[in-house]
């Protein structure tokens, strides 16, 4: 069966693609495992382990080799990932920070433990990546994923020792674990806009003063019960906001939640960020110049930061807190439309998973794992760019690009399998002469 053109073509720029990661490895043998297994995952198994992966594979080679290719080989992920961030196509956006959770029964994979799992929104026998991620209002590009270990993991030499953990991986938080993302992205010299995340990080006082010290601008969640020190409405919807004048003398700390209690119907105001699937979304807001109560008499600048107050639309209307360090005239609409590009980060996850199986890995150790995530990202970044080369629309989704590169590779696997049965039968009909 003869390729089209455009097939063609398609499998010369993911050969080229994959062809560039080849310095990150030592050994040959060792790029044609990872492009295996990059094509395996973008193939059409519907489960993206090990075995589903050489099942789909027009050149599987030896199962046991990939399998130790991926669990026990020596080759290195941070020379993959730097070299992923470095040949990102876009260099400017929002930094979004969150973590994804994959759900687990039992009790040998590495990391797994009784957790909150976002994924089925409860405490669950589950596994947590700590995830970063840069968006740039079309496109969003992986720019870390690391798993998470609990302390007790840490502390556990048996365990360790079973997952094959490095004696380097010690126990971080996630905050922790974000910032060094951070810090990654800076050092491959990504343009930041602002470091967005949910209330997970940002009740962190140290989270967000750590990005502030870095000169970066942030817009993250907040619990309800965060202490603030608040000034007069900061402006009506239709006008320019001003700094309110906050009187040490008279100051009373107050938690966000009661600050949008007190507040007036007429200061909230009805703000819409970006197009839903249906309709535009939108939901009323408060916002208001604060002084987070920990920087109280910290000398005689106080570091005024905005609190952003979100009730839905409704009946069951629900609250949502963020604070943001953005500059004092920014626009009101603006601090909602960044704010709230933290979505990206869902459809990221949900394109990971479900096109190309994130959470489908069934290894127990570290290095596997590892490994996974980023040849995962591997075949992400392939496919964001192809959809970047079409310059399709944000509704456009990465799906589309995904099964048009899976019926190519598919064509090729039933056209393999064709040759084969004509070779089989081929011999049958006129053996060789036996020696």
């Amino acid at each position: 069966m003869g390729l089209s053109h455009h097939a063609r073509a398609l499998l010369q720029r993911l050969a080229r693609f994959l062809d560039g990661f080849a310095p990150c490895f030592v050994r040959r043998a060792h790029v044609g495992h990872a492009q295996r297994y990059v094509k395996g995952l973008l193939s059409d198994a519907k489960y993206k382990n090990m075995e589903g992966i050489v099942s789909r594979l027009v050149e599987p080679g030896d199962y046991q080799a990939l399998q130790h290719f991926i669990t026990h080989s020596t080759w290195q992920v941070d020379q993959i990932w730097s070299r992923l961030r470095a040949i990102l196509p876009d260099r400017r956006g929002v930094f979004v920070i969150d973590d994804t959770g994959i759900p687990k029964q039992g009790s040998h994979s590495v990391g797994v433990a009784s957790q909150y799992c976002g994924a089925l929104g409860k405490i669950a026998n589950s596994q947590n990546i700590v995830t970063s991620a840069l968006y740039t209002g079309r496109h969003t590009w992986p720019i870390a994923m690391e798993l998470y270990l609990p302390e007790r993991w840490c502390l556990d030499p048996d365990r360790r020792e079973a997952a094959d953990v490095p004696e380097s991986i010690q126990h971080r938080t996630k905050h922790v674990m974000a910032l060094e993302q951070l810090d990654t992205a800076i050092t491959a010299g990504l343009e930041i806009d602002a470091v967005l995340a949910d209330a997970g990080y940002g009740e962190s006082t140290e989270f967000r003063e750590a990005i502030a010290t870095r000169g970066l601008r942030y817009s993250v969640g907040i619990g309800k019960n965060t202490t603030v020190f608040a000034g007069p409405p900061s402006f009506k919807p239709s006008n320019r906001p001003s700094r309110p004048v906050l009187a040490a003398g008279s100051a009373v700390p107050q938690t966000i939640a009661s600050i949008a209690d007190s507040a007036a119907p007429e200061d909230w105001a009805r703000i819409s960020w970006r197009k839903g699937v249906k309709d535009k979304l939108e939901a009323e807001f408060l916002i208001r110049r604060v002084i987070p109560a920990h920087c109280w008499g910290r000398g005689q600048r106080h570091p005024e930061v905005w609190l952003i107050c979100e009730r839905t639309l409704g009946a069951d209307s629900v609250r949502k807190y963020y604070l943001s360090n953005l500059p004092a005239e920014t626009k009101p609409r603006e601090l909602v439309r960044i704010t709230h590009e933290r979505w990206a980060i869902e459809m990221h996850y949900r394109d990971l998973k479900q096109e190309l199986g994130l959470d489908h890995f069934e290894g127990r150790s570290y290095p596997g794992f590892a490994r996974h995530l980023v040849l995962t990202a591997l075949a992400y970044v392939f496919l964001q760019t192809e959809r970047r080369r079409k310059r399709a629309d944000v509704a456009t989704s990465l799906n589309a690009i995904r099964r048009s590169v899976t019926e190519i590779l598919t064509a090729m696997l039933f056209a393999s399998g064709e040759r084969f049965a004509a070779m089989v039968t081929d011999f049958a009909r006129d053996p060789p002469p036996s020696g």
